[in-house]
């Protein structure tokens, strides 16, 4: 599984471009989100693989990681659809940055 850190995400974010998809509920966005993040909840993902990037590189993200991890593995083999998932999810990244 393609997986990849807060920290490589900001400093790979200056060298190539990202589509950065946040799979969680509508009520989950009031803790923010990642700044150029697409909201897609995990349980519409699949009926709009349309708005996912055919040419740049795909992070999905949760809270914490663990919902995330399943569909970028369920977008990889099911579907072919090459994505990262963002290590620790949005309280990662937080943690990571918010300092």
């Amino acid at each position: 599984m393609l997986k990849i850190t807060p920290k490589k995400l900001i400093k790979e974010g200056f060298k190539r471009t990202f589509q950065i998809i946040d799979i969680r509920e509508k009520y989950e966005l009031e803790d923010g989100s990642i700044f150029t993040s697409i909201n897609i909840p995990m349980g519409e993902i699949l009926e709009n693989i349309n708005l996912l990037s055919k040419t740049d590189d795909i992070i999905i993200y949760c809270n914490t990681g663990r919902r995330s991890k399943s569909v970028v593995h369920m977008l990889n083999k099911l579907h072919n659809i090459s994505t990262y998932n963002l290590e620790g999810g949005y309280k990662n990244f937080l943690k990571n940055f918010a300092k």
